[in-house]
């Protein structure tokens, strides 16, 4: 067997497919992502940091909900959901930008990790 280190030095981010089917819009976890992956690239290189990308089913399926799963390299895995109402045509932005504040706290929150053990 062969070990080899993550590419994506944070974590992994899911999209679950099969929640953005409910909403009428088989194609919102794939929208979501690539939204996601070009605004991580047009802040600085964060893209190569935490990978962005659609999962089949989560096992957590609530009506109304896009669910995601945030699985850090090191860590417990994380499940989230964010309302349909947030992720509706008139309201993406809120939606999308939810999910953008919680890439960049965890890349925040590993950048001032690496910043500390840097300084010990």
């Amino acid at each position: 067997m062969k070990k080899y280190n993550p590419k994506f030095s944070v974590g992994s981010l899911y999209l679950c497919n099969k929640c953005g089917s409910k909403f009428n819009n088989s194609e919102n976890a794939e929208q979501l992502k690539s939204s996601l992956r070009s605004e991580l690239k047009n802040e600085n290189n964060d893209h190569k940091k935490i990978r962005v990308m659609v999962s089949g089913c989560l096992g957590i399926c609530e009506p109304g909900e896009q669910v995601f799963s945030y699985y850090p390299n090191e860590g417990p895995a994380e499940i989230y959901a964010i309302d349909q109402a947030e992720l509706s045509q008139d309201n993406q932005a809120q939606g999308f930008k939810s999910m953008l504040h919680f890439i960049n706290n965890k890349l925040n929150k590993n950048n001032k990790l690496n910043n500390k053990i840097k300084k010990n």
